[in-house]
């Protein structure tokens, strides 16, 4: 598919162009936004310089090769680069890359030098690793000098030296490929600084959470499935974010304890839930997500308009009258921007309280014919 050089002979979809000219990447690059240029599979010296002026976020993620000069050029870019095909990439290419300013995914390298290794880990932005299988001890030392978020997904296994080594990384996190992880490995990784991903676990040993449980950053599991009392009283004692959406159901017993976590929890896999699990979650201080619940009894409304923060209801699609009089009481901000259907009492029960959010057609409902007229005018 071929074009013009003029801007205006290139389409407004930069997904469908597979060949581009000199020209043709400087017309792209004075674009606003991201280039979304993934049906490329080769570019030359010239096309990697002009586009690398962009000033936004640059897709090239069919490469499969990129030249040493290439890559020269594109250190120049400014914003996020995507090359996560491409399966080589010298070491020369390695270090100039590093200099890049920006987010930088390579997601398709399964191997790496030490030498290449080393440049990388001396980015300042993210890095996007997720082709690599597999971390030594060496490797993550060195990586663990990267100072923006590092993305690790396609490691399916961690020693506990590799952790170790990891773990003295500070920024953003992201293992999602490790299905298990022994409690010495999450005991290593629970003294990184940063938020730390983890939702490939799809079952952890209760040793193993009592040692992330002391991880002091926001931690993301939520992969797991099961989640024991003995875990969730080790989880009380995180003091940070925490999301477990993966749990469908919970205990009596690890809602209470779950109840204790100071930091803000989430829970977003659970679609039904018992008054009693109810009562226990809403003794919870901190920021409690529950969007994926779609049915609330009038008895677990009760209960929530005891809890004192932000509240996520969002996956609610109705209510009863004597539910929503209840949740209309909630001291703290209350989310229910996924009602469809309200009785016109518990409608205004909900619009009384301005710290309810809910789904504008309800005001508009509600609101007296000029009122409504005003609100349809302002939306």
């Amino acid at each position: 598919m071929s074009y013009g050089t003029m801007s205006e002979d290139l389409p407004e979809d930069t997904t469908i162009i597979t060949t581009l000219t000199a020209e043709q990447a400087e017309a792209l690059a004075q674009r606003e936004g991201s280039l979304h240029l993934n049906r490329l599979t080769a570019i030359t010296n010239e096309v990697a310089k002009a586009l690398a002026q962009h000033e936004g976020d640059l897709y090239l993620n069919r490469l499969t090769t990129l030249s040493d000069e290439a890559a020269k050029a594109l250190a120049q870019h400014k914003g996020d680069l995507h090359l996560n095909r491409l399966t080589t990439l010298s070491d020369e290419a390695c270090k100039v890359l590093s200099q890049h300013a920006g987010d930088l995914y390579l997601g398709s390298l399964t191997t790496l030098s030490e030498d290449a290794v080393q440049a990388l880990a001396q980015h300042k932005g993210g890095l996007g690793l997720g082709g690599l299988t597999t971390l030594s001890e060496e490797a993550g030392r060195a990586l663990a000098q990267n100072k923006g978020g590092l993305y690790l997904d396609g490691l399916t296994t961690l020693s506990h030296e590799a952790a170790e080594a990891i773990g003295q990384h500070a920024g953003e996190l992201s293992l999602e490929g490790l299905t298990t992880l022994s409690a010495e490995a999450a005991g290593a990784l629970a003294h990184h600084d940063g938020t730390l991903f983890l939702n490939g676990l799809t079952t952890l040993t209760d040793e193993a959470a009592k040692a992330l449980a002391k991880h002091a950053n926001g931690l993301s599991l939520n992969g797991l499935t099961t989640l024991s009392d003995e875990a969730a009283e080790a989880f009380a004692q995180h003091k940070h974010w925490l999301q477990l959406c993966g749990l469908t159901t919970v205990s009596d017993k690890a809602a209470r304890a779950l109840a204790r976590h100071e930091g803000r929890l989430h829970l977003g896999g659970l679609m039904t839930l018992s008054d009693e699990v109810a009562r226990a979650l809403a003794q919870h201080k901190g920021e409690l997500y529950l969007s994926g619940l779609t049915t609330l009894s009038d008895e677990a409304a009760e209960a929530f308009a005891q809890h004192q923060n932000w509240l996520s209801l969002g996956g609610l699609t109705t209510l009863s009258d004597k539910a929503a009089r209840a949740l209309a009481q909630h001291k703290g901000s209350v989310y229910l921007i996924g009602l469809t259907t309200l009785s016109d009492e518990a409608a205004r029960a909900l619009i009384a309280n301005p710290q309810v959010s809910m789904p504008t057609k309800f005001e508009r409902e509600q609101a007296p014919s000029g009122i409504a007229g005003d609100l349809h005018r302002k939306s």
